[in-house]
């Protein structure tokens, strides 16, 4: 945990490795210790402004940083990399030039931030995404530098007006976005952890399905439906990879939820990987009553659907699980049960 250089910025950007989704929430009970002004950016990182907290605590930006990584680490044994630079978009771009473990403080010197901004590749700016950075490189303009030494009026010509205008400023180091108080989102989570290294993809898909038939009974049981699909892979190693999702429709229904699992899992192409465990979390919830549920005309989804009152009927009256996939009836000796908790 280490810092360079002296700065005059108080946004800090941190990263945390290996976070669960649990975790995750947690940990800003030790951010608020140190400032109010945070945002959650799920599922690893967040933003802290640190403007008030230097005044408080008569620290600057790069001793608290150190002190916040020193508290996440005794609590949770977490690391954490970050970024302090005097707005948002050049604290991000710090932290991305941070060696793992450390915090990167931009330089007060302005030539120096200055040099370090241009040098950046184009996709290291938000709002430039695969499309536009294609269309850029076929002008020539590779990096942030060659984007600032544009005259405004060809950015626009080549990305539109607005963007072209918001592009032209945050490659000159203007972002006028502030960090805005957000707490990590709300949701419900289930884990299934597993006793050793998993390798068959099949046991795997079953444990997909047992947390969207957990999940999906749950929503049902709170009377809401959920906008975000997360899905976290953990490994032999302890790294971690995640994965998320924004429904274009809200659901709470167990095959729905299945169906997005699996998408997920499969865009990994995981090849031998060891994994120790799956989380799901589903979030952005919403009350049930208050939502419009759109007809399929699929005679299998709406059976499923028509068939889940009764078997969340039975799991009330007889417990949960008394009703489950067939596919679950058997999920090997080495798979532990499900657990899950509202987040």
């Amino acid at each position: 945990m280490t810092t360079t250089d002296a700065s005059a910025g108080t946004i800090l950007h941190l990263r945390f490795h290996r976070a669960d989704f649990e975790t995750y929430r947690e940990l800003f009970t030790v951010l608020g210790d140190t400032t109010p002004v945070i945002q959650a950016l799920p599922p690893d990182s967040a933003l802290l402004d640190l403007a008030g907290a230097t005044r408080y605590f008569g620290l600057t930006p790069a001793q608290l940083a150190d002190r916040l990584q020193t508290r996440l680490a005794a609590r949770y044994g977490l690391a954490s990399t970050g970024g302090i630079g005097p707005n948002r978009m050049l604290a991000t771009l710090a932290a991305d030039a941070a060696t793992p473990g450390t915090v990167h403080v931009l330089p007060d010197d302005p030539e120096e931030s200055e040099h370090f901004l241009r040098s950046r590749r184009l996709r290291a700016l938000p709002g430039i995404g695969p499309a536009l950075e294609r269309s850029l490189a076929r002008y020539g303009i590779e990096t942030v530098g060659d984007l600032a030494d544009l005259p405004p009026a060809t950015v626009q010509r080549i990305a539109g007006v607005s963007t072209g205008r918001l592009l032209h400023e945050r490659a000159h180091g203007t972002d006028r976005r502030t960090v805005a108080q957000a707490g990590p989102p709300a949701g419900i989570t289930s884990t299934r952890r597993f006793d050793r290294d998993v390798l068959d993809p099949a046991e795997l898909r079953r444990a997909l399905l047992a947390a969207a038939t957990d999940l999906g009974a749950r929503l049902r049981a709170a009377g809401q439906i959920a906008r975000t699909v997360e899905l976290q892979v953990s490994y032999a190693d302890r790294s971690t990879t995640t994965r998320s999702r924004t429904l274009r429709e809200p659901t709470a229904h167990t095959p729905a939820l299945q169906r997005v699992l699996y998408e997920l899992f499969s865009a990994l192409a995981l090849q031998r990987a060891r994994v120790r465990a799956v989380t799901v979390r589903v979030g952005e919830p919403a009350a049930a009553a208050r939502t419009a549920e759109q007809l399929t005309f699929d005679r299998l989804i709406e059976d499923a659907r028509a068939l889940e009152p009764v078997i969340d009927r039975a799991g009330r009256r007889f417990g949960s699980g008394a009703v489950r996939p067939a596919a679950l009836l058997s999920p090997g000796p080495h798979a532990r049960r499900a657990m899950g908790q509202f987040g």
